[in-house]
């Protein structure tokens, strides 16, 4: 079995900043009485920093399991996701740049959103051997044949260094070659 974890030196970074947050924004509602809009705008950030903290434990406490039939998330909150039961795959990808020359994933991150019956399973490219998830969801696509969103499916393309998408995941058009070399 592999298992798929997000590394230590990332989520020290994001454990960084949701303490930095929670620090910043309590101070202020600890220490004084702002007044009520205050109150209530410095609570609703310090919500936000808190939430991003309990995501980044989730991700430290969980590892994903790549099978034959399918991804399942152990953690706090165990999923197994099919992939037979895959109703949407999205794969989107967030720049640090505003150059459009110098995109690539030194220059930002992909998110992978899978969604089924069980749920939603979001799963960023910090996570280790994201390239191996990806090949696997793309063979899933392939052999289902499933119709992905245009986004998703420039982003396999650029992912995969395809630049016409005319035979990647999620085109509809199957030349009969295995693109991807995945589990399924």
């Amino acid at each position: 079995m592999i298992y798929h974890r997000y590394p230590a030196r990332s989520l020290m970074w994001d454990y960084c900043r949701a303490a930095a947050g929670l620090i910043i924004v309590g101070l202020p509602l600890v220490l004084g009485g702002p007044g009520v809009f205050l109150t209530l705008l410095l609570g609703t950030v310090f919500a936000l920093f808190f939430f991003y903290g309990l995501r980044t434990v989730n991700q430290h406490m969980s590892a994903l399991e790549l099978r034959e039939d399918g991804i399942m998330n152990h953690g706090p909150r165990k999923k197994f996701f099919g992939w037979d039961d895959l109703s949407d795959i999205r794969l989107r990808y967030y720049s640090t740049t505003r150059d459009k020359a110098r995109r690539n994933l030194d220059s930002g991150w992909m998110e992978l959103k899978l969604a089924g019956p069980s749920g939603q399973l979001r799963i960023d490219s910090e996570i280790s051997d994201f390239d191996k998830i990806l090949d696997a969801v793309s063979a899933v696509i392939e052999r289902r044949h499933l119709e992905l969103d245009e986004t998703t499916r420039e982003n396999f393309n650029v992912y995969y260094g395809r630049s016409d998408g005319s035979d990647g995941p999620g085109s509809g058009r199957d030349d009969g070659r295995n693109h991807t070399g995945g589990v399924c």
